[in-house]
């Protein structure tokens, strides 16, 4: 199957595009006269299909599949919610975030429950909070020995269990949501490939594979959470590690485990959100080497005194500017004055040579990439406050995380003759699209060559 792309902006300039299967064959004037069918493109921007760096595609479906307290603000409302879930007998909830909708615990959940088996998810997905008898099924499985289970200074457990998906799995077995809505969503705003960075995949990586093979999901995957290759599912990139201060790791023993997974030709990808955790981060890094492809997730409050280091061992950054909009008004609320500095930082690092790249962390913020773009550019949150604006950068180079080689991610992906035929077609010129950032200016998107949006 040949497809035409007529009058297309690439780079500036106005030409017709073929492709041919799943490359780019030709690009120019004259070169579609061999094209099965033609799309006329109105001189509309033609770029790479965007990729987002840092997802969480199960977590997207599941949040997708069930009640979200995302969707409502304050307390009352999420108590509604709840109660509207119990009574629907839908146990799993998700989306809840304290600043918006108070403390939670399981007597709270026992209260609106009235004695359900209910859990909550933390906006974060790293959290759970369970009522009472969603706990005891867990100590009827597992028993409540488990460090992850929180307790309060009397020794009973407050409900929140934290870090341990596998423990949840283990009682409440593995969920399999659809991922097919999650796929046309991406497709919808450009997006035709997703770096997944959900920690230890283990035996959910089956619902990816069937995903995959059913074309429910179409964009290329590559994934942090696997020890080895999954056949032609998805690429490898680099090994996910958490770095976290409920962990009580040092330096030391985190440098021994980043040198152990180097020594298996592979890079690391650390999630580091704190100050110090990523002070930890940058320091065991630092003691175990650098190795092309380490980087660190999230970095959201980054001291700028470990710059020097990023930049000599060649250590990427991954961004998520939606979070300046999303949750940035509780960020001015909450924040350690000292650390609204550092937090969310871009254009700073950008300036002292650090790589820099992007990811929604989807379902934390909107898997939209135009949204991201607008609030790097402008880093304005809901309600319209500016929240580090000497850290904002051009929607142009916001645009180019999106176009970054996702193992590479140093090197910009183009359009050119021989590529994949990974496209996202806007409706406009790019100068237009990125005066005021929109997904509404998403036209249509290609994975392979083949229309997979509209």
């Amino acid at each position: 199957m040949r497809t035409g792309l007529r009058a297309v902006e690439i780079e500036g300039h106005v030409v017709d595009v073929l492709l041919d299967g799943d490359l780019v064959a030709a690009i120019g004037t004259d070169v579609l006269s061999t094209a099965d069918e033609i799309v006329d493109g109105d001189g509309g921007a033609l770029l790479p299909g965007l990729h987002d760096h840092h997802v969480h595609l199960l977590a997207m479906a599941a949040r997708r599949a069930g009640p979200d307290l995302d969707g409502v603000d304050g307390v009352e409302a999420a108590d509604g919610l709840l109660r509207a879930a119990v009574r629907a007998e839908r146990t799993r909830v998700g989306g809840y975030d304290e600043h918006r909708h108070g403390p939670m615990d399981r007597m709270r959940l026992d209260r609106v429950g009235e004695g359900a088996v209910l859990r909550v998810q933390h906006r974060t997905g790293l959290s759970w909070v369970l009522s009472s008898s969603a706990l005891h099924r867990v100590e009827a499985t597992s028993g409540l020995g488990s460090s992850s289970i929180e307790r309060d200074e009397h020794g009973r457990p407050t409900g929140w269990i934290h870090r341990d998906d596998a423990l949840l799995l283990s009682v409440f077995g593995p969920n399999a949501p659809d991922l097919a809505p999650v796929g046309r969503e991406l497709a919808r705003v450009g997006i035709t490939g997703v770096t997944d960075a959900t920690h230890a995949l283990g035996p959910r990586i089956d619902v990816l594979r069937s995903a995959r093979a059913s074309d429910a999901l179409p964009q290329h995957l590559v994934l942090l959470g696997i020890d080895a290759p999954v056949d032609d599912l998805a690429s490898m990139g680099p090994a996910k590690m958490l770095v976290d201060e409920m962990l009580d790791l040092d330096p030391s023993s985190l440098a021994e485990a980043i040198a152990s997974v180097h020594a298996r030709g592979r890079a690391v990808a650390l999630h580091a959100v704190s100050r110090a955790e990523c002070v930890l981060a940058v320091t065991a890094l630092r003691e175990a080497g650098a190795f092309p492809g380490d980087r660190i997730e999230h970095g959201s409050v980054l001291p700028t005194e470990l710059d020097g280091l990023l930049v000599a061992a060649g250590i990427a950054v991954v961004v998520q500017p939606s979070l300046v909009r999303e949750r940035g008004d509780g960020y001015l609320a909450t924040v350690d004055p000292d650390d609204l500095a550092h937090l969310h930082r871009a254009a700073s690092l950008l300036r002292a040579g650090v790589t820099v790249s992007v990811g929604s962390d989807a379902p934390v913020t909107t898997i939209d990439p135009w949204a991201a773009i607008a609030t790097a550019a402008d880093r304005r949150t809901r309600l319209g406050e500016v929240l580090g604006g000497d850290e904002a950068v051009p929607a142009r180079v916001a645009l180019g995380w999106y176009l970054a080689d996702p193992l590479d991610l140093a090197r910009p992906r183009r359009i050119a003759v021989g590529a994949r035929a990974d496209l996202c077609l806007l409706s406009v010129p790019l100068e237009v699209a990125l005066a005021r950032p929109s997904s509404q200016d998403v036209r249509a998107t290609w994975v392979a060559g083949r229309l997979v949006a509209p």
